[in-house]
């Protein structure tokens, strides 16, 4: 480094990019979103009911959430991210809801790759019958976290994946299962819920500066047409 420059110019630029992608993504999916009269992303899904099952971690993860053993009730709801139709490929996503005794928990994968770096591309895909991950890592006491889901066979009228964990760009480690309702919830298969996986966060988690630079713009402006915001707002307004 040369001499005079203060070692924080690094760390400064990063942030400076971060908030920069940020907002650009915040505008588009604004604009997207406004065009749509709906949600920029994720325009069509559907809800379902499921359980989460968690074994416990002979190693802790740092997370409660990963590191008791216990069952979970939950919605989830899949989605194709730009709503392209069938046979087009597209990035599958998955986001889950729980209620927890701390608070809401939301948690959102997509379609990436898996290996070292890859798990940190979206890829579209043709078929739902692939992995996803959590895209960008989480902070925890024990260093980055990142999610995985992966589809096991149909088991009769539930859709099944095995929830794995890695730390940071290290192996996946099963740590539990999934298991949602083949139908999906009634009347409104659906329904306008919110989900929020930059604020609502397990336990023992939270995100790093960098990936909330990026993520929050993108959120604000994606929910300003969401079904779930015009829902709330006043006739007329």
């Amino acid at each position: 480094m040369a001499a005079g420059v203060p070692t924080s110019v690094p760390a400064t630029a990063a942030r400076a990019a971060a908030a920069a992608t940020g907002q650009v993504l915040g505008v588009a999916l604004g604009a997207l979103g406004r065009v749509r009269r709906g949600r920029s992303l994720h325009p069509r899904g559907t809800v379902h009911e499921a359980v989460l099952t968690v074994w416990g971690a002979e190693r802790p993860w740092g997370v409660p959430l990963l590191d008791r053993a216990g069952e979970h009730r939950c919605v989830v709801r899949v989605s194709r991210a730009a709503g392209l139709p069938p046979p087009l490929p597209d990035a599958r996503g998955l986001a889950l809801r729980l209620e927890e005794p701390t608070g809401t928990v939301d948690l959102l994968v997509s379609t990436t790759g898996v290996g070292p770096l890859t798990r940190f591309v979206l890829i579209p895909r043709r078929t739902e019958r692939r992995p996803m991950t959590s895209l960008l890592p989480v902070r925890t006491p024990t260093g980055a976290l990142q999610l995985r889901l992966t589809p096991v066979a149909p088991d009769g009228a539930a859709r099944t994946w095995l929830l794995s964990a890695a730390r940071g760009r290290g192996p996946w480690e099963p740590v539990g299962r999934l298991v949602a309702t083949a139908q999906p919830v009634r009347p409104d298969p659906d329904p306008p819920l919110r989900f929020d996986p930059v604020r609502h966060l397990p336990a023992g988690v939270s995100q790093y500066p960098w990936v909330r630079l990026v993520r929050d713009p993108a959120y604000v402006r994606s929910r300003q047409w969401s079904p779930s915001s015009r829902w709330r707002r006043r006739p007329g307004a």
